[in-house]
């Protein structure tokens, strides 16, 4: 098994239940639309442990937007894309990166909360 940091087996960290939703383009009659997010068809939610690596409050149209990154574990999978998002607790991470891990039986997810949400 992989360590996660503090030496415990990412199995037994796989605790907290996050969702995967994809962007859809919605219907305005004119082909086109707001973007939304919906869940993916197949397995949407899955285990994970998720960690908070750093936190900032970036400047923004003279505004501090306060900025997570997270590292999410959760098993193998291969349909992930980047371009869907994670929810965790009701909050929307972005996801940033998909890093493998060498045996290939769990996937670690960069991902940011916060500014653009």
């Amino acid at each position: 098994m992989v360590a996660l940091p503090g030496g415990a087996a990412v199995i037994g960290r796989l605790r907290e239940r996050i969702r995967f939703e994809r962007p859809v383009i919605g219907d305005d009659g004119a082909g086109g639309g707001p973007l939304g997010w919906a869940p993916i068809a197949e397995t949407p939610e899955v285990f994970a442990a998720v960690t908070a690596t750093t936190g900032s409050e970036p400047v923004a149209a003279d505004q501090r937007q306060a900025q997570v990154m997270w590292q999410v574990t959760i098993r193998a999978r291969d349909d992930l894309s980047a371009e869907w998002r994670i929810v965790w607790r009701g909050q929307p991470l972005d996801i940033l990166g998909i890093l493998p891990e060498p045996r290939r039986a769990y996937l670690t997810l960069l991902a940011r909360s916060g500014a653009g949400q």
